[in-house]
């Protein structure tokens, strides 16, 4: 069986190959140029008007006839630069007894520079002979897929067309180029790496669309074809993409169980990579369509969750990667020969993958615009606070100077003025001894009962005894005085955390729990409570409990005075408090102070 003559005659530049050729498979990868010759039944008739069989590990061969009824020079066009092998066997008679051989070699895996025509598209000449029946062999093999559109075009016409595509390739870089500048100028400004991981995530996916264009090749790893294959490319896209996904959507916050089976896609990855260095290609290939199988589905469900939780940037991000995905999907589709080859089938993953990289960009920006109005509220939100803050602030110094008045006044100023009255009665019975012995004992318990009152009103103001004996003993005196009181029982398990903080951070944890305290007593009702202080290798733990009323939802929340001294005192320790309902009643407070 022999295929139809293609005649190339005047006034027509292009011809496309079509049906007008016979197929023969090898999956064994042995046969020779001079075997497939000598066998033309091997050969079967073309019934695709493109050869497309999908990923394949076979080698095919391709067999054509062509005679030019013009002497102009005619080029095979394989519009398809990632093959990694295109061997051409031109086979014609300068005369009736002279045949002639001509051989080129090309693919995606040889260096740049050994190509007949550099160009990113794999062009080659077919050196015909003016009027002579030429018989073409064509071997191919690839490690992605094997698609093999055929066209035989002067170098003319391919270079006019070729205009068309060059201008599509410079929007779209230049678009990328763009977004990348712009969003490390943002991420050198703020320092928020979802910038850092989108950049890198549109470069790598550009640079994947490069390698299905051939400019990869020509541009980046000319002299290095190992490195050309989307399977690198493409992976770390996948990786930036699933990094850039849990910092933009924070999947740490909304959606933590989820986010670990985002790490999946990172051993598919691995995986992926790590077939293709062993030189399994074509493997990690067929992998590297699963990932994307798997990627979409988790990009769709982390997108809706964190949505659902009301994220709203979410949006723009399930738009965007459904935008990008529905351009690899169609892009897929034709490799596969689903769907018809033109030319928005052959660039759909470029224009998906350029819509993506937009309205991520203006995902970025308007998440950055929600930050800043969140910003901008909670700073208002701050600047209530301190001055609420700083208005019962005052209020509680003129309260404190008043009650240390009152006590002055009335205990310290009446002792003394006791004291003034038996220094006078002494000087009055000078001459009556007995009176005057029992005088100046009277006097001496007055003087003593003064230096207490005015310890106590020291210790009010400043604990001595955390400066003499420790954090420690001086919370144990503190829980001792409490017990005194007869008002509540208090139970104790306190670890000796002394010289661990600093004098002031000792003293703001003395005022914490003393605070905590005196709210039980004020306003719990308790009987019963239980104080417990632990620590750890980095962390001071302080479990309060008692059995009192319990404390309502809307008391959780920044509550009164004394609660906003507690948590003031915490952000100074960077402490964290939490605050519970006691079973059957009551309350916990639950504080954490790292150290």
């Amino acid at each position: 069986m022999e295929p139809p003559v293609i005649e190339l005659v005047y006034g027509r530049a292009n011809y496309r190959v079509g049906r007008n050729m016979l197929v023969l498979k090898d999956p064994t990868h042995k046969l020779q140029h001079s075997d497939v010759e000598a066998k033309p039944e091997l050969f079967r008739p073309m019934t695709q008007e493109t050869l497309n069989v999908g990923p394949s590990a076979s080698t095919f061969w391709l067999k054509m006839r062509v005679v030019s009824r013009t002497p102009a020079e005619w080029f095979l066009h394989v519009k398809a630069p990632f093959l990694q092998r295109v061997d051409l066997f031109v086979e014609t008679a300068h005369s009736y007894d002279n045949w002639v051989n001509y051989i080129t070699n090309v693919g995606s895996a040889l260096p740049f520079r050994e190509r007949p025509v550099l160009s990113n598209q794999t062009v080659l000449p077919l050196n015909l002979v003016w009027r002579d029946t030429t018989t073409i062999y064509m071997r191919v093999r690839s490690n992605s897929i094997i698609r093999v559109p055929l066209e035989i075009s002067s170098l003319q016409y391919i270079y006019e067309n070729s205009q068309k595509t060059d201008i599509a390739h410079g929007f779209y870089y230049g678009l990328i180029a763009a977004l990348i500048i712009y969003n490390l100028f943002v991420f050198i400004s703020i320092r928020e790496r979802t910038y850092l991981y989108y950049v890198f995530y549109i470069f790598f996916v550009a640079l994947n669309i490069g390698y299905s264009k051939g400019l990869f090749l020509q541009f980046i790893v000319p002299d290095f074809p190992q490195a050309n294959h989307s399977n690198y490319t493409g992976s770390l896209a996948f990786v930036f993409a699933l990094l850039f996904t849990n910092s933009f959507l924070n999947t740490k916050h909304y959606c933590p169980r989820l986010r670990k089976l985002g790490w999946l896609i990172v051993v598919s990855c691995v995986a992926v990579v790590g077939f293709s260095l062993s030189g399994h290609l074509l493997l990690g290939f067929q992998l590297s369509w699963l990932t994307v199988g798997f990627f979409l589905i988790y990009s769709n469900v982390v997108g809706f969750t964190v949505l659902k939780q009301g994220f709203k940037p979410a949006r723009y991000y399930l738009m965007g990667f459904t935008a990008l995905l529905a351009g690899i999907v169609i892009f897929m589709m034709k490799d596969m020969a689903i769907f018809p080859e033109n030319w928005f089938t052959e660039g759909a993953y470029q224009i998906g993958s350029g819509l993506e990289a937009i309205i991520l960009s203006f995902a970025l920006a308007n998440k950055l615009n929600t930050f800043k109005r969140e910003k901008e509220l909670t700073q208002a939100e701050a600047l209530a606070q301190a001055t609420l803050f700083s208005q019962q602030l005052i209020g509680s110094q003129e309260s404190e100077r008043k009650r240390v008045a009152a006590e002055l006044h009335d205990s310290l100023g009446q002792s003394l003025g006791m004291v003034k009255n038996k220094v006078l009665i002494i000087k009055r019975d000078t001459e009556k001894p007995e009176l005057r012995e029992k005088q100046i004992r009277d006097l001496e318990e007055m003087v003593t009962e003064a230096i207490q009152e005015v310890r106590n009103i020291s210790y009010n103001l400043r604990p001595l005894h955390l400066e003499l004996l420790g954090i420690t003993q001086s919370l144990r005196s503190l829980l001792e005085d409490v017990i005194e009181t007869g008002l509540i029982d208090v139970e104790t398990d306190i670890q000796n955390f002394d010289h661990i903080l600093s004098k002031s951070n000792e003293m703001n944890v003395f005022r914490i729990v003393q605070e905590c305290f005196n709210n039980i007593l004020k306003h719990a009702q308790a009987t019963a409570a239980r104080i417990q202080i632990s620590k750890t290798d980095a962390m001071i733990t302080i479990r309060i409990e008692d059995n009192g009323v319990g404390i309502g939802p809307a008391s959780t929340g920044k509550g009164g005075f004394g609660m906003i001294g507690i948590r003031e005192r915490l952000n100074i320790l960077n402490g964290q408090i939490e605050i519970f309902q006691n079973k059957p009643s009551g309350t916990i407070i639950h504080i954490q102070i790292p150290f």
